[in-house]
């Protein structure tokens, strides 16, 4: 997307995928074809602490550019999505019931529950099966081509969950720009065993790696059950930071150079639709660590974003905060955090 793309160099570049979404919230109004997908929710949350990002994704040739236009308006370079002529399935579904229990299957059934018209674009869905190879790239798959030069001037640098492949790619891309903080989301299809061999050499560069507690239990399926063992085992291989995230919310953050541990808990909210908050999460934590280069101020401001797109619906939510808000609850959340 070239067209309209600010030309300064970024504060960030934030990398993933963005999606159209069709959410049913147990607690909020539905969002019909809402603007969606980990690097949209990363990028809002860097942008309410006063970030600007280039983003890089890739899309298919029918999504709608204007969306983020609000984004652009804000100081965000576009110029790294670009629109690809392989078939892309960008369509995402999600229902919550009680508890936000999610479901992802089935949207006729779930409209027809609650007596909403159902979109016709979601005839024939079906929820995308996130696949990992070794070897093979897939259509949503980073290229190096996809970088945007002046993009590797940035000096923090967040990769969303995409796949093996693009992990294995895009540290060694942005580390050889002027990248000195980089963060990453670990994704559910290599967090497994048989891609024991390789996590090493996959996290090496990194500044942080964030994953959730059924993630890291995963990949240590016969190692090790203990999280704070998994964490430091993985501090081992190179990041200054390991953040693992429970179903509550908290945060278990181990810091390499101290050997210290922590967990960040989260800031309580009234979760009206929890989609995006781990993404969230990760902008705010971005946002922190250009802020401060302190990756544990990071996740103090990376759980407030995450409760603030939970207290909405779609990634602008986090745009729309009273001034001030994120501050003051960032005093509040600094006074009950807990080291162990």
């Amino acid at each position: 997307m070239e067209a309209g793309a600010a030309q300064s160099v970024p504060d960030a570049v934030i990398v993933g995928r963005l999606q159209r979404e069709y959410i049913l919230p147990a607690a909020a109004p539905a969002r019909v074809d809402g603007l969606g997908g980990n690097l949209a929710y990363a990028a809002a949350a860097f942008a309410s602490w006063g970030g600007r990002a280039g983003l890089v994704a890739r899309v298919n040739n029918g999504f709608p550019l204007e969306r983020l236009k609000r984004l652009e308006d804000l100081g965000f370079r576009l110029d790294g999505i670009r629109q690809v002529s392989e078939p892309l399935d960008l369509r995402f579904f999600a229902a919550y019931g009680e508890g936000n229990r999610a479901s992802f299957e089935n949207p006729i059934t779930h409209f027809a529950e609650r007596q909403l018209p159902f979109p016709p674009e979601l005839l024939g869905y079906q929820p995308q099966r996130q696949y990992c190879s070794k070897t093979d790239y897939q259509n949503d798959s980073f290229r190096v081509t996809d970088m945007p030069r002046p993009f590797l001037e940035a000096h923090v640098a967040h990769i969303c969950p995409i796949d093996y492949i693009s992990h294995k790619t895009l540290p060694s891309v942005l580390k050889a720009g002027m990248a000195h903080s980089l963060t990453m989301r670990a994704c559910s299809c290599y967090m497994d065993p048989i891609f024991w061999e390789e996590m090493r050499a996959l996290i090496s560069d990194l500044t942080a790696f964030m994953m959730t507690d059924r993630q890291a239990l995963k990949l240590f399926q016969g190692r090790s059950v203990d999280l704070w063992e998994i964490a430091e085992h993985l501090a081992g291989y190179g990041p200054e930071a390991i953040l693992i995230q429970a179903e509550d919310g908290s945060t278990r953050f181990f810091d390499r150079s101290n050997h210290k541990r922590w967990i960040v808990p989260a800031y309580q909210a009234r979760v009206s639709d929890p989609t995006g908050m781990l993404d969230a999460f990760d902008g705010g934590f971005l946002a922190g660590l250009n802020q401060t280069r302190d990756p544990f101020e990071a996740a103090l401001r990376g759980q407030i974003s995450a409760a603030m797109a939970g207290e909405g619906s779609g990634p602008y939510f986090l745009l729309d905060a009273m001034p001030g808000l994120k501050e003051m609850r960032l005093q509040v959340l600094r006074q009950q955090i807990i080291a162990v």
